[in-house]
């Protein structure tokens, strides 16, 4: 088997298109269902990450798809993965799932760069929503590099379930983060990285975070993304992962190499009383 494995999911797009010229618009949904084998669940999760509306015209769809290929979207990926994983071997298939963004997403497009992104939790699967154009490129690399190092992670810890701690969840974004500035450069960090100054970074972590290192469950995702009506900067669990690994990189004898650090126990990245000095 290849290393990385496109799911064939824009020419399942193309069979929607087709079968959609013959069924009203209030069958899209189910055809959707039909054809991609996913529950509503997941295809309302795909439109909340940016996917185009399934009742916009199937020419905005056809369009979407023709840019895809325009600006060679599944090569470029391609790509940029061999070129980490010739790097930093994995050791087992990668697939990717590719969907083309809504044109009129604008966090997507302004605050994403273009690019939603996700892995699944048992670290196989990256899933991309893509608004395809030449100024998407730079942050479709960006993410794939930090899904990369999530997938590392989880392959190498065995830990490809959804019952993870809050302390896990962040310090894998901060883990993404630093694996983004050894292998690109600081200049490709996301727009999460800087959501926090350090001293509020640390402010929060003892007045807040510290308090729900152990906790299990989505209601943990207040504090990793923030925003909306947390009272937190968005992205501000993001921001603090990579401020903790940071201060751990710090207060470490001998410099860790980013691999080492991508399969260190979270539990590792509590910072001690000498980071806040």
């Amino acid at each position: 088997m290849d290393l990385i494995e496109f799911v064939p999911r824009l020419q399942q797009i193309h069979q929607w298109i087709d079968a959609c010229e013959i069924a009203p618009i209030s069958k899209r949904k189910s055809t959707f269902m039909s054809i991609f084998e996913f529950t509503e669940e997941e295809v309302d999760e795909l439109l909340y990450f940016g996917l185009i509306p399934l009742e916009s015209s199937l020419e905005t769809f056809r369009h979407a798809l023709h840019q895809m290929k325009i600006h060679s979207v599944e090569s470029f990926i391609q790509k940029t993965l061999i070129e980490v994983i010739h790097k930093y071997p994995l050791g087992k298939p990668i697939f990717v799932q590719l969907f083309p963004m809504n044109e009129h997403d604008t966090f997507g497009r302004e605050r994403l760069g273009g690019v939603s992104a996700w892995t699944n939790w048992e670290g196989d699967t990256i899933h991309l929503v893509v608004f395809p154009a030449k100024e998407t490129l730079r942050a479709l690399k960006s993410t794939l590099v930090h899904e990369y190092n999530h997938l590392y992670r989880i392959t190498a810890m065995q830990n490809g379930h959804a019952h993870i701690t809050l302390l896990e969840k962040i310090i894998r974004e901060g883990l993404a983060e630093h694996f983004v500035e050894e292998v690109l450069g600081k200049e490709f960090h996301g727009p999460w990285v800087n959501t926090l100054a350090e001293d509020n970074a640390k402010n929060l972590w003892h007045t807040l975070y510290s308090l729900h290192t152990t906790e299990i469950g989505e209601h943990t995702d207040s504090l990793l993304f923030g925003g909306g009506n947390t009272h937190l900067p968005l992205w501000a669990g993001y921001s603090l992962g990579y401020y903790l690994v940071k201060w751990y990189r710090q207060s470490v004898t001998q410099p860790l190499s980013i691999i080492d650090l991508t399969v260190q126990d979270c539990l590792k990245f509590i910072p001690s009383s000498q980071n806040f000095e």
